[in-house]
């Protein structure tokens, strides 16, 4: 995939119903000399209309939307461009929306309350055509697998 990104930088577009989200999101972003947002849309069909013309690098989105929603919106996307990237940050900070969207597609799982730091090392660990998952969400779903259990022990 080839973005529009000046500079050869990594080309990011934000989907979020939240303007003030996607504003904070992009002056984050924007701090970072090797990603750049490239487009934003409010809603999964926004994000839809809008991918096939801006060609992001990597999609940043949420999954909780009004209309078709994230999960939705990455089915189509993946359906006209299986090489996509997809990251889904959301407010839900369990396994079980980790694994549906893993399960959907997407490349990436990171929760609101990350730090600023581990945003960007995601996009660019999807980008890289890796798979990222945040550490406590990624021990979850460990321990939900080894056990089959969703309560996570500290003896």
């Amino acid at each position: 995939m080839n973005s529009k990104a000046a500079g050869g930088g990594i080309g990011v577009m934000l989907v979020d119903d939240h303007a003030v989200v996607r504003m904070g999101f992009r002056l984050l972003l924007e701090g970072s000399a090797d990603i750049k947002v490239v487009a934003e849309a409010d809603s999964g069909e926004d994000a839809c209309r809008k991918f096939p013309e801006v060609r992001p690098d990597v999609v940043v989105m949420d999954i909780s939307m009004p209309g078709i929603g994230g999960l939705e919106a990455i089915d189509r996307i993946l359906a006209r461009e299986p090489a996509a990237r997809i990251l889904v940050l959301s407010a839900h900070e369990d396994a079980m929306h980790a694994r549906r969207v893993l399960k959907a597609g997407a490349a990436g799982y990171l929760t609101k309350r990350s730090a600023a730091e581990a945003l960007m090392q995601a996009i660019r660990q999807v980008h890289q055509g890796k798979t990222f998952l945040e550490p406590e969400i990624a021990q979850q779903m460990a321990v939900q697998q080894v056990t089959g259990s969703a309560t996570l022990s500290t003896c």
